[in-house]
């Protein structure tokens, strides 16, 4: 049985660490490589979790997530939105715009304060009026600007630079790179700093605004590391900055009243992290205004309308691209990261826990076990949202969670699938022997085998047998048919009986019935549940034998035996063929003293008196001498069950006195 334990185990043990390698394989996927199910979908999966806690009032209450969306007071974007787009006067008209109007607004911006002004939008060519391309660099020179550019990479796995004309990137402060990892279609980050094929090394947009804004360097370390002035910026283990997502809010204008607005009824997308005015209304507002929009400020110009197409997926859905560099920019100038835990704990828990969960399946019953699976994936989600939440700790949650619940089904269907097999040995091997209510009991067992002991243990039962007196000439009056039809009626009726006291039926010998009190779980009642359903036996016999006689078929007596003692009891036979049973001196006994019995008769041994003397009217009979036996056997015949309240008149020889014993007879 210990082997066999040890054995369950080891195969739990061997499927939770499959499902562990499953959470192990898909974490470690590179992030191109099914977005949907590796650590970029574990990064959308918590962020998500993260929102739907902010956006119910009793989650938020509870777990009180500090604000990420508190406004910038020193970032600012003016927005090339779908009003702006709009035929003048209340629009500018179509995109491209004259980048003299670009000139123009940075001259204002110049004269109102601004510190710093970033373009993420596009000049990969040279206008094609060179005075308009002259316009936009005076106000470049007017106004510290920072422009943007992309790298590609090509087919050969080179980089390559497409940026503004010289013309322009002459007279910008900074350039910074636009481009944005987004594997899978999702944005999740953007690296510091990329060096193309020039092999100068060049910022990112965000960092080259920041830069520009603070004066202070920003650069990467290593994979984990990067360093803004003298202050420390986490990586993700891959270089890049992780991008905190963010909420958006869409409105839409109902009437025009000012002149500075959208069209009426035009939907725009706004970030509660910083203020935003279109790039029509920028123009249009008087220098006061403005004043008080850009003053020290970093002001961000980028494009909302969605005829510009520049749109990308994040994990709380489908915006503006600037957004994320705003975002980025407002990371960097705060100082708010997302931390990723060393890659080791988050495999050290996608091991651990399953197994972990695996051991508990095997110790109790599968369905408590896979609800206590899913309280742990419930707990421990709660725990990692909370973490990221309160401290922007990344710590994995997807893989976790499938690791655990698959290893708690693999488990549970491992031990559906041996369990049953074990139910059917139980089936087969007491489903005729002992009541259906004590096979349930067995089969309901969390493991139905450690409800027995089949290997042989060491127990003590009171053994039964009884035995049809005159068998033989019986049956010499009887046709074979009518011997099975007789037995078979009979040994039904018997076998109820010694179902309905908790009895196990051994075996049938001929027309002898063998029965133990209480195989497979020994009680402490046993001796007495045997003599009674002795007792109810003889009495259910003689109601047969009148019903026979009246019937004109053959009658009979049956004599029994009992006798308690410990026994050894499992299974016994061989490789092919095995049978629970019991074995030992007191089987033997109880053997020689159903012998003794006549027909109607019950008798018991002296040790099943002991346990039943105070519950049933016996009268000693004179000792016996049985084969195998040394010392002659004191033998007691029961008279009657003991009513309560009525007296014992018993009758029992003197120990110490006791008459010459007989020899026993065959019946």
């Amino acid at each position: 049985m210990r082997i066999r334990r040890l054995k369950i185990l080891g195969v739990a043990m061997g499927l939770s660490l499959l499902a562990a390698l499953v959470g192990v394989v898909f974490y470690l996927l590179p992030r191109n490589v099914a977005p949907s199910a590796n650590r970029i979908a574990d990064f959308v999966v918590l962020n998500n979790a993260k929102f739907w806690v902010d956006d119910h009032a009793a989650a938020a209450a509870l777990f009180r997530f500090p604000s990420r969306d508190d406004e910038n007071e020193h970032l600012r974007f003016i927005a090339i939105d779908e009003g702006s787009l709009d035929a003048p006067p209340h629009g500018l008209g179509a995109w491209p715009w004259p980048r003299s109007r670009h000139g123009q607004l940075l001259q204002r911006l110049a004269r109102a304060g601004a510190k710093v002004v970033t373009f993420d939008v596009l000049f990969l060519e040279p206008a094609s009026d060179p005075a308009q391309d002259t316009a936009f660099a005076a106000g470049l020179r007017a106004q510290p600007t920072v422009l943007g550019f992309t790298i590609d990479t090509t087919r050969g796995g080179v980089f390559s630079l497409l940026g503004p004309p010289p013309s322009l990137a002459d007279n910008a402060r900074a350039l910074g790179f636009t481009t944005v990892d987004n594997p899978g279609g999702w944005l999740v980050g953007q690296f510091l700093t990329m060096r193309p094929a020039d092999g100068r090394t060049y910022p990112s947009l965000a960092a080259a605004t920041t830069e520009t804004y603070t004066g202070a360097a920003i650069e990467p370390i290593d994979a984990w590391h990067g360093k803004f002035g003298t202050h420390e910026v986490p990586l993700d283990g891959e270089g890049q900055i992780t991008m905190l997502p963010f909420v958006t809010h869409e409105y839409v204008d109902q009437q025009d009243t000012s002149g500075l607005s959208s069209r009426a009824g035009a939907a725009r997308l706004t970030i509660p992290f910083v203020q935003i005015v279109s790039y029509a209304d920028a123009l249009r507002m008087d220098d006061a205004s403005l004043r008080s929009f850009v003053h020290g400020n970093v002001v961000v110009v980028g494009a909302t309308a969605q005829a510009l197409g520049d749109y990308i997926v994040t994990p709380n859905g489908r915006y503006p691209g600037v957004f994320a560099n705003l975002r980025l920019m407002d990371q960097l100038m705060r100082g708010t990261f997302v931390r990723r835990v060393p890659p080791a704990l988050d495999l050290v828990l996608i091991v651990l826990i399953p197994l972990l969960i695996g051991f508990v399946v095997t110790q109790l019953r599968a369905a408590v076990g896979v609800a206590i699976a899913v309280g742990v994936v419930v707990v421990y989600s709660i725990t990692a949202v909370a973490l990221y939440g309160s401290t922007l700790h990344w710590m994995n949650l997807i893989h976790v969670d499938t690791a655990t619940i698959l290893a708690a089904l693999f488990v549970a269907l491992y031990r559906t699938i041996t369990e049953g097999a074990d139910k059917r040995v139980i089936k087969e091997m007491f489903g005729k022997h002992v009541s259906p209510e004590l096979v349930e009991v067995m089969l309901a067992h969390d493991d139905p085998l450690k409800a027995l002991d089949l290997s042989g243990k060491r127990v003590k039962v009171t053994v039964f047998y009884s035995d049809i007196r005159g068998f033989t000439a019986m049956s010499e009056k009887m046709s074979p048919e009518e011997i099975y039809g007789a037995l078979n009626e009979y040994f039904e009726e018997m076998c109820q009986i010694v179902f309905k006291y908790g009895g196990y039926v051994d075996k049938f010998i001929g027309d002898c019935l063998m029965a133990v009190f209480a195989a497979p779980n020994p009680q402490p009642d046993d001796a007495y549940h045997a003599a009674r359903c002795a007792w109810d036996q003889q009495r259910k016999i003689d109601e047969m034998m009148v019903e026979w006689a009246a019937a004109g078929r053959q009658a009979f007596t049956v004599g029994m035996g009992l006798n308690t003692g410990e026994v050894v009891m499992g299974n016994l036979g061989s490789s092919d063929r095995l049978n629970y049973t019991v074995i030992g001196d007191n089987v033997n006994t109880a053997a020689r003293l159903y012998n003794v019995a006549k027909g109607g008769q019950i008798i018991i041994s002296e040790s099943t008196y002991e346990e039943v003397k105070d519950r049933f009217i016996v009268n000693e009979l004179t000792p016996v001498s049985v084969k195998g036996k040394t010392l002659p056997l004191r033998n007691f015949e029961i008279i009657a069950p003991l009513e309560p309240g009525e007296p014992n008149t018993s009758t029992i020889l003197d120990p110490e006195n006791l008459p010459e014993a007989t020899v026993a007879d065959a019946h």
